[in-house]
């Protein structure tokens, strides 16, 4: 007996010390730096003599400085953003405002592709979503100038497929009470109305760093233009159950320097008209990478400090910004004829379009192209479908042709899972997610039919006869050889809906004007005027 009761004190002891050193590595993490503050820009000259640039601006917020958020104490995190957070139950966000559209053919597959205008989509840990995403769509629409609040929930979905969290939870985060919304915009005008808010949120705004180079004239001037805000929860370790959060502000243009300089030599000041001289205070790291995709010999305009490899194994060179520091990075090449290279990597395309004619019936369809040469790519569609346009999923078809022996495949070959919302007069668009497998040198189309509805005359726009925009579609996926979640878009689709005469109400009200002026004219005279015989001898007087 003493000898098992020996056993239990050293089991018991075990499991203590055990339960003390999660607690105290889970401290250690918690007790490191709370916040910290980065800034990195990569510069890619990319296959067709474009240039990208991707600037980053990342603040991550430990669980103490969240928690002290919460009484109203903040220092990286942007005040707004943190009521936000605390006032909606927002767990997740990721907003972006476009404008322009990304070439998949010639860019390839990147985070910094978004759809044209306006695009959110949030996780919330709340019970009532759908009044949370309102108050969130009008906070948002308030912080950068926008148009969100139309983002209401006639045009919102929640995809099933398509979307997941992207953050890192802890093992106590119940991923199955989050809800999810999405929404898009796609007139939703890209101004310096945006820019300007969303710079305010920087630390050091546009005094210094890395956003000292964010030249409104340069940047709306370009190919492609995409700026976004993400909140991401991060987590120190999976037994911790205090969680903080990743703030990051991204923006990506497309400049062309043939178009601006006419050569193929670049540099930061050629490309945006602004000298990098001061680093930023606030942040810890400040970090410029520059790579070329250019066939040919390179030359850096200025040596980098060091050199690395990507994951395509092309050369980078790395420049860190020291305080109070000069510095002007570019490409020069010694051969002036430069050809431009087609991209090897971008072999998953889609294009989307309207079917028939006429303001009674139409019909959505998508192609989908896998060009690799052997092997099958899954991917994931999500076309959310206004409440206007009403599908009829009988006519839902899916055929697949591609070069093999065998001829061509049936579509439960490639259909693996479907998820349909129908729509709500007013209330909810349509979703649709398609799950497939895309054979090798194939062709997948998709396509619905559906009816155009007769809408209230006041639900038209100013411009009626223009048409109704439809958001783009989603194409979800991760490329062979890659092991991160890539995201096309189509283009938006223009919709004419049956449209009432907007002349008339003017043609009646003039007509109907004009016919009373002669009624009540004729009718007043009658009324008013008197009648009176005239004598003779006092006409032949006059």
């Amino acid at each position: 007996m003493e000898h098992r009761r020996k056993g239990r004190r050293r089991r018991s002891a075990l499991l203590l010390s055990l339960v003390l050193l999660a607690t105290v590595s889970c401290g250690k993490v918690a007790a490191a730096k709370d916040e910290s503050y980065a800034e990195s820009l990569d510069l890619t000259h990319l296959g067709d003599g474009k240039v990208l640039a991707q600037f980053a601006f990342n603040s991550r917020i430990g669980p103490t400085a969240l928690q002290k958020a919460q009484g109203h104490h903040y220092e990286s995190l942007p005040r707004p953003i943190g009521e936000i957070i605390q006032s909606f139950g927002v767990e997740e966000l990721h907003l972006t405002f476009t404008q322009g559209v990304w070439n998949y053919e010639k860019w390839g597959y990147t985070g910094a592709a978004a759809p044209s205008g306006a695009q959110l989509w949030a996780w919330f840990n709340a019970t009532h979503v759908d009044t949370q995403w309102k108050h969130l769509t009008h906070a948002l629409a308030g912080l950068y100038c926008g148009s969100l609040n139309q983002m209401d929930v006639s045009v919102t979905a929640a995809p099933h497929l398509s979307l997941r969290p992207e953050g890192s939870f802890s093992r106590l985060d119940a991923m199955s009470d989050l809800k999810l919304r999405y929404g898009s915009l796609p007139r939703e005008a890209v101004c310096t109305e945006n820019l300007t808010p969303w710079a305010k949120l920087l630390p050091c705004q546009l005094k210094a760093g890395l956003s000292t180079l964010l030249n409104a004239y340069k940047l709306f001037d370009s190919n492609y233009y995409s700026m976004g805000t993400h909140i991401v929860p991060a987590s120190e370790a999976p037994s911790c159950t205090r969680k903080g959060i990743m703030f990051s502000q991204t923006l990506s243009v497309v400049l062309d320097p043939l178009r601006t300089d006419n050569r193929n030599e670049w540099s930061l000041k050629s490309l945006l008209d602004r000298s990098l001289n001061q680093s930023c205070a606030a942040a810890e790291s400040t970090g410029i990478a520059l790579k070329s995709e250019l066939r040919g010999e390179t030359k850096f305009l200025a040596p980098p400090e060091s050199t690395d490899m990507d994951a395509n194994g092309i050369q980078r060179g790395i420049y860190s910004m020291a305080p109070a520091h000069d510095i002007n990075v570019g490409f020069s090449w010694h051969d002036a004829n430069i050809s431009h290279s087609r991209r090897d990597d971008a072999y998953i395309r889609m294009e989307r379009y309207l079917k028939g004619y006429g303001n009674e019936r139409g019909g959505i369809a998508v192609d989908l192209y896998n060009h690799h040469s052997h092997a099958y790519q899954t991917v994931t569609y999500l076309q959310p479908v206004p409440w206007y346009l009403k599908l009829y999923m009988h006519t839902l078809q899916l055929e697949t042709s591609h070069e093999a022996p065998t001829g061509k495949l049936v579509s439960t070959d490639v259909l693996k899972r479907t998820h349909y919302q129908t729509a709500i007069d007013r209330l909810r668009p349509a979703v649709l997610e398609l799950e497939l497998a895309l054979p090798p040198n194939s062709t997948t189309t998709i396509s619905v039919d559906f009816d155009k509805s007769f809408i209230k005359y006041t639900e038209h726009p100013p411009d009626a006869n223009r048409g109704f925009d439809v958001g783009p579609g989603m194409l979800s996926f991760v490329p062979q050889n890659e092991t991160q979640l890539r995201r096309m878009y189509t283009t938006t689709l223009l919709v004419s809906l049956p449209t009432p005469d907007f002349s008339m109400p003017y043609n009646v009200i003039t007509l109907t004007c004009t016919l009373m002026a002669l009624f009540f004219g004729g009718l007043f005279n009658l009324l008013t005027r008197t009648h009176q015989p005239v004598s003779l001898a006092i006409k032949a007087k006059e």
